[in-house]
């Protein structure tokens, strides 16, 4: 529920706090005394777009913040707001805020965050209702009818039945497309696709393979300087039996350091190592011989492994930067060429499984539609009864059904419909903002359980009524402020009399400057308003008389 509204510089007030309570208040005042800027600056709130010139002459900016008391679990809109800016809210309060600058621009505040004009609409849209202007008017939206008439016929069931078989439908109506995107797209490439497996699959690449080949054909090339240079270390190595080579030499020292050994066993370890080392050069040697033994000049090896090396280099200049993407660059292919092999067979299945699908949307849809249409008799009687009491005796209510084709929401279209004087008209159509208030409050009432916004305010709702017809739109006020708060802008004693509470406007001047001021009343002053609205006099005998009698009959 809405618990306080404070006002800054906008329009006619200056600063005001107002405090609003459950129940049934009404906010009363003399022509002109700014009842309408309480609701500009709720419109504010709503997501209504600003206006430099609201802001009180010689101020910067304008701001509006209310504070909504919430309750769990909240509505979508909110939950997913908070989850996303990970808030937790003190006390269930809710606070939001706009500021409107001198500029024409604006800034939200959403319990302290800055947020988007948008952002703020979809929260508080669901918090509070202006029954006023069409501008925030919830059930002139035609998809809020047909969700007020959804709740108020408790077809969430048959709502979740639908809900499966049309995501079912549109996900298999979406493979389809998938698909069909796919196979167009292979049979436009097809010969392309098949140009390329046929080159690739040829030349049979093998990962990495590029590589082996560079390093085998740089080896081959330089198959003259790596056997000259290896003939030079095998001769440094072992050469000649007369000496002079690096094993004959070892051996030499090894002979020598054996001799000193002898006569300092000390020096026997360097010539164990010196052993190991003759060892391992031998080994060397050996295997460095065998080597160059096996080496061979092949030039048409040669010619093949370069051949080789251009077939793969081309394959990566037109398939891929690497084997392995023309490698998968095939395989890819290969599916996709696979595709429109199978299309046929593929394309019958899933067009069978999505005829199936579509005959248990149209199922579910019909069972839907079918409680819709009870709901809506059932809501129209509701409606047109209370119409009658509110000084609308002639008026028929219908909710007409026009099938459309499968949504999320189903395969209807409702509209509200009114007929007042000469033929049904759409709810939206009805010119009269008196009647349309009216007929919002019977619709309202009739959905007390069922309309989960918690606020209500309704402005015009007495407009051209009066005696027994503003006694009974009191009493619908009342009832539905059992299950809502509930605020009325009027100009009815016999309307204001009957609420729980009551605020009055007035303006003052001081300094050649207008203010708009509000303040709750009770008691005499509240006697003293109701006598001002029956008679424009506050202070005769029979005003106040008349005011007394109205009051202590009490709220209804």
């Amino acid at each position: 529920m809405l618990e306080q509204l404070e006002i800054h510089n906008y329009a006619l007030i200056e600063d005001s706090t107002i405090e609003f309570s459950d129940g049934f208040s009404v906010i009363t005042g003399e022509t002109g005394a700014g009842k309408s800027i309480i609701l500009g600056a709720l419109s504010l709130l709503l997501g209504e777009k600003s206006e430099a010139q609201s802001i009180r002459s010689g101020a910067e900016s304008a701001t509006v913040r209310a504070s909504f008391g919430v309750e769990r679990p909240y509505s979508a809109n909110l939950e997913a707001y908070l989850q996303r800016e990970d808030i937790c809210l003190d006390g269930d309060s809710l606070i939001v805020s706009r500021t409107v600058k001198s500029n024409g621009r604006s800034s939200v505040s959403i319990q302290g965050r800055l947020s988007s004009r948008n952002e703020l609409a979809s929260i508080t849209k669901e918090l509070l209702d202006i029954s006023a202007q069409r501008d925030h008017q919830s059930l002139l939206s035609t998809a809020h009818q047909l969700h007020v008439l959804d709740v108020y016929g408790q077809c969430d069931d048959q709502l979740q039945a639908y809900h499966s078989a049309y995501e079912q439908f549109q996900q298999l109506e979406q493979e389809l497309k998938t698909k069909q995107q796919e196979l167009d797209q292979a049979r436009r490439e097809e010969d392309y696709l098949r140009f390329a497996v046929e080159e690739i699959s040829k030349i049979d690449p093998k990962p990495e393979e590029d590589e082996q080949i560079a390093e085998q054909v740089r080896v081959i090339a330089s198959f003259e300087q790596i056997h000259d240079n290896l003939t030079t270390a095998l001769e440094a190595l072992h050469g000649s039996e007369l000496g002079g080579n690096a094993l004959s030499l070892l051996v030499q020292a090894q002979n020598f350091l054996g001799n000193a050994a002898k006569a300092d066993t000390s020096l026997e370890q360097y010539k164990s190592r010196l052993e190991s080392s003759t060892i391992e050069i031998e080994d060397i040697y050996e295997s460095l011989r065998d080597y160059r033994s096996a080496m061979s000049y092949s030039e048409e090896e040669l010619d093949r492994l370069q051949g080789r090396l251009a077939s793969l280099q081309r394959l990566k200049k037109k398939y891929g930067h690497t084997l392995e993407a023309v490698i998968a660059f095939y395989q890819e292919s290969q599916a996709r060429l696979n595709l429109s092999e199978a299309s046929e067979i593929l394309f019958s299945k899933l067009e069978k499984r999505i005829i199936e699908a579509s005959q248990v949307v149209l199922q579910t849809a019909q069972v839907l539609s079918e409680k819709r249409k009870q709901s809506a008799k059932q809501l129209s009687i509701q409606v047109e009864a209370k119409l009658r009491t509110l000084g609308m005796k002639e008026a028929l209510f219908a909710i007409a059904f026009e099938k459309t084709e499968p949504t999320l929401q189903g395969m209807d279209a409702v509209s509200y419909q009114i007929c007042a004087k000469l033929d049904m008209r759409s709810i939206k159509d009805v010119a009269s903002g008196g009647e349309l208030s009216r007929i919002m409050l019977a619709v309202k009432t009739s959905l007390a359980q069922s309309d989960s916004v918690p606020t209500l305010i309704f402005d015009e709702v007495d407009a051209g009524i009066g005696g027994s017809v503003a006694l009974s739109v009191a009493q619908q006020l009342s009832h539905l402020s059992k299950s809502h708060q509930v605020i009325v802008i009027t100009h009815l004693a016999s309307i204001a009399s009957k609420a729980n509470h009551h605020m009055v406007v007035h303006k003052e001047i001081k300094d050649k400057m207008s203010y708009s001021l509000i303040k709750r009343v009770d008691g005499e002053e509240r006697q003293k308003e109701i006598a001002r609205m029956l008679s424009g006099d506050d202070s005769s005998s029979e005003s106040l008389g008349h005011a007394k009698k109205l009051l202590s009959e009490g709220a209804i």
